[in-house]
């Protein structure tokens, strides 16, 4: 629509009263990358990363200042956290009961290998124990068989699990619950007498 007619050997000629295309971008200068449209923050982007012998320019480096991330990946340390696990002699032991002495799980933890420390997790109103630990080695390879052969085994009749730990820093010996204990057991709904009952906010309602 839009096309009245022609002159021989000559191009059609738009209607009088067809209306008049919008103005945008030129197809060339903005072209859509795959799975996404053309935005003014992408064309920048791709302007800023194309531009050449300017990669280092004042304006380029104010523009990913404020448009990246300081750090990569933007969740946080990870890599460094990754790194620190794989170097690590501590384990966190947890579903415990809150009755499991250090003594027990010394005696189950130093069969496999020497055990440097034990920090029983406490809450942090009560300072009573509630429900977890670190167990602290002195060789990566003692935290190792630790790991194979002691997670998942029963402990004061209980099935505990061990997870590596990136190590044992002041305060993380308490509960981070809002109550004091763990977070797992604000929430609880089932009836565990090793670990004080119903859950706290079963127990308020």
């Amino acid at each position: 629509g839009g096309i009245c007619g022609s002159v021989s050997g000559s191009a059609p000629a738009p209607c009088p009263d067809a209306p008049a295309a919008e103005p945008g971008p030129p197809a060339s200068a903005h072209p859509q990358p795959s799975g996404g449209a053309w935005t003014p923050v992408t064309e920048k982007i791709r302007h800023t990363l194309q531009s050449p012998a300017k990669t280092d320019s004042a304006a380029q480096r104010s523009f990913f200042s404020c448009n990246w991330p300081t750090r990569w990946p933007p969740q946080g340390n990870r890599y460094e956290q990754e790194k620190l696990l794989k170097q690590s002699c501590t384990l966190y032991v947890g579903n415990l009961s809150f009755y499991t002495t250090e003594e027990q799980v010394h005696e189950l933890f130093s069969k496999s290998g020497d055990v440097k420390r034990i920090i029983i997790g406490l809450d942090k109103v009560k300072k009573t124990a509630c429900g977890f630990c670190f167990v602290e080695y002195y060789t990566r390879a003692d935290a190792e068989n630790a790991m194979r052969f002691i997670n998942g085994t029963r402990l004061d009749d209980r099935i505990i699990r061990t997870d590596w730990d990136a190590g044992f820093k002041e305060g993380r010996q308490f509960g981070r619950g809002k109550s004091g204990g763990q977070v797992r057991d604000e929430y609880r709904q089932d009836y565990d007498p090793a670990r004080g009952g119903y859950g706290k906010l079963v127990q308020k309602s």
